[in-house]
């Protein structure tokens, strides 16, 4: 039911703009309330859409998504999060065997396809729908609106939610007819649709965030906990636990205003900076890890670290400036090896330098015995079953 609603909020808004054509083609040119409009260098309205809107190729300088950055530098931060992220392998650790985990994870590939209708379309009717709110850019109106003057992208969805959605009861028939269901009709939703989508999207949050804070506290419990103090009860483990994650609902809260002032107030990107300023070394071990029989435990330990230690200089030093808006006409106070680099460029470059460190690192210290490396390589399972079958032909010749 909750999959159909979502579907319903995406159709709704579709249907509201006029079809896909008209959403397309209206997306840059939507007409705002002089008030609500700010402008910077050379005259140019800040809530303009970028020509290329509707392209994925873009240059490499592009300011959103450079098509290097997104080509090399999410690539990194994918294999990251879908690899070996803990939130994900704790996931594929409850599957039943190994069949079922590869299932589920092809799955999950799959439905990435979904984001295009569930986020990207619904973003874009919104803009439509209400260009005032969305694609504000005087920053008085903006701050009066959703408390930013950056910007109010981040107010797409729910506006469209709360804007859209009827607020009645609606009878699965009408589902049925859109999404060609076979319900009876005498089923009726007594809750009213508004508060029902809401509901969703709390759920969807909370269940991200119990799987974080979960993951998180169990990091936090198992692997430092246990090494302070050695002897702790399972008591202890549990309440060191829950204190753990009491202590990032306050980080969190406390981080709300920094979120709110970075990358332009824009969430996806902020996301996807943080992200390029710490996955890549994690990504670089796992990558030679799995390929490179000469990485060993030291190698992988000072990638990590000096990769680290690079990545948070980058994660402060952006954070550490206050980047003006468009319609302010400052200048960007960010040095040029912030401001010229993007930060999906900069996970490229991260990438590198740790995958360097690590390979240099294990080659000045002792390999790996190769009898440790069975089946934590890749071609080492198919090396030993022939070793083995030819050692089995032989003894029955022999």
């Amino acid at each position: 039911m909750y999959t159909i609603k979502i579907f319903s909020g995406f159709l709704i808004g579709i249907s509201a703009v006029g079809g896909y054509s008209k959403l397309v083609d209206g997306f840059g040119n939507v007409t705002l309330n002089e008030s609500f409009v700010g402008y910077g260098e050379d005259n140019k309205s800040c809530s303009a859409a970028p020509d290329n809107y509707m392209s994925l190729i873009r240059p490499p300088n592009d300011s959103d998504l450079p098509v290097t950055g997104m080509t090399f530098g999410l690539t990194i931060s994918a294999i990251w999060y879908w690899c070996s992220d803990q939130v994900i392998v704790q996931r594929a650790l409850s599957a039943k065997d190994l069949s079922h985990a590869k299932g589920g994870c092809i799955l999950a590939g799959y439905l990435k396809l979904l984001p295009l209708f569930l986020i990207i379309f619904p973003g874009m009717a919104a803009r439509i729908l209400f260009p005032n709110e969305v694609a504000c850019s005087n920053p008085a109106m903006c701050k009066e609106i959703c408390g930013s003057e950056q910007g109010c992208t981040n107010i797409a969805y729910p506006k469209l939610v709360l804007e859209l959605m009827p607020a009645g009861k609606l009878s699965l028939l009408e589902i049925r007819k859109t999404f060609f269901l076979l319900y009876s009709s005498k089923h009726r939703m007594a809750v009213p649709d508004v508060h029902l989508m809401i509901s969703v999207m709390l759920a969807a949050l909370m269940s991200s965030l119990t799987s974080i804070f979960n993951s998180s506290s169990t990091i936090f419990t198992m692997d430092i906990w246990r090494r302070i103090r050695k002897n702790a009860s399972e008591t202890e483990l549990l309440i060191v636990g829950r204190a753990f994650v009491l202590l990032l609902v306050a980080i969190s809260i406390v981080w709300i205003p920094i979120v709110q002032a970075a990358q332009n107030s824009q969430l996806f990107h902020y996301i996807q900076s943080v992200t390029s300023f710490l996955a890549p070394p994690v990504c670089a071990v796992y990558i030679l890890a799995i390929v490179f029989e000469r990485v060993n435990e030291q190698g992988a330990f000072w990638g990590l670290m000096v990769g680290l230690i690079v990545g948070m200089i980058r994660f402060i030093w952006e954070f550490s400036y206050t980047v003006p808006s468009c319609a302010s006409q400052l200048p960007d106070p960010r040095p040029d090896i912030i401001s010229k680099v993007h930060y999906l460029h900069f996970g490229i470059i991260l990438f590198v330098i740790s995958s360097l460190v690590t390979i240099a690192v294990s080659y000045a210290t002792q390999p790996i015995a190769k009898v440790h490396l069975y089946r934590l390589l890749f071609g080492t399972d198919t090396a030993r079953m022939s070793e083995l079958k030819y050692r089995k032909r032989t003894s029955f010749r022999s």
